[in-house]
């Protein structure tokens, strides 16, 4: 099979995964949740698993206890260095298995392995040799364009979508250094301790109190205080997206989003 109907194959099975994970969170959420960190409805993770079941373990295409164990490995190995590779680039644990059974750091765990097993064997034996005979059954030419063509999207998509973490990651360094800047000065108020725990009431009772001229601050630090509040409240789909997401270093600004997403659903239900 040439590069170009591989791609096409690694985009379908991309989008199956990005179905899937939509429609299985939707259903727990009972909202939409648009899975997956990119913009369009594509979850790479599940076209790479896809194509690493496909070619290294194509020997065992024929069997099922075989594939089944083998895809179950594969796929677990994928994710597993998939949270791993994005918790040391963003700082942040976008998904979290901890509280199942049978886990490994929270990163994958026995249910979740035993699925995609599963779902490679499934896939493998009755979907992907229909999908190969009808990708086939597209002339190499115009397979090469239509490839092309949904790369140019693909590779726009992922630009964004990388500026975006980056921007994510750095507006949490900088809230970090700012609540620290925060606590230096406030933490002899005993107003401030009672506030600690929520960013949304701290950014408030600071505000409340230079209002009411119990505390002096400058105008700089109130336009921060909104500036970051502001910016809080767009990522907080991040929250909605990801509802286990935490992190060690940006806890309290990844807290705040979860917060921000609850209220946001309380005032929409």
């Amino acid at each position: 099979m040439s590069l170009s109907y591989t791609f096409l194959l690694f985009i379908i099975y991309s989008f199956m995964g990005w179905a899937w994970e939509t429609t299985f969170c939707s259903i727990r959420a009972k909202h939409f949740i648009n899975r997956g960190f990119l913009y369009g409805p594509l979850c790479p993770v599940y076209g790479f698993g896809g194509m690493l079941v496909l070619y290294f373990l194509a020997p065992l295409s024929k069997t099922w206890i075989p594939l089944f164990f083998g895809a179950m490995i594969i796929t677990s190995l994928l994710e597993y260095f998939t949270s791993w590779l994005l918790e040391t680039l963003f700082h942040t644990k976008w998904w979290d298995y901890s509280k199942r059974k049978f886990n490994l750091h929270g990163r994958i765990f026995l249910g979740g392995a035993l699925c995609f097993g599963l779902m490679a064997t499934l896939v493998s034996h009755y979907v992907h040799p229909y999908l190969e005979h009808i990708l086939l059954s597209i002339p190499l030419k115009t397979a090469q364009i239509l490839a092309w063509i949904i790369f140019a999207i693909f590779l726009v998509d992922l630009v964004f979508t990388v500026k975006h973490l980056i921007h994510f990651t750095v507006h949490m360094s900088r809230l970090k250094d700012f609540l620290d800047y925060l606590k230096d000065r406030f933490s002899e108020e005993s107003w401030f301790s009672e506030h600690a725990h929520s960013l949304s009431e701290l950014f408030d009772i600071i505000k409340e109190k230079a209002h009411q001229k119990k505390i002096q601050i400058s105008e700089n630090l109130l336009e921060k205080i909104d500036h970051f509040s502001s910016h809080q409240q767009k990522l907080t789909r991040m929250a909605k997206k990801y509802p286990a997401m935490h992190s060690s270093k940006f806890k309290a600004g990844v807290e705040n989003l979860h917060a921000r997403a609850k209220e946001d659903s309380k005032r929409k239900s």
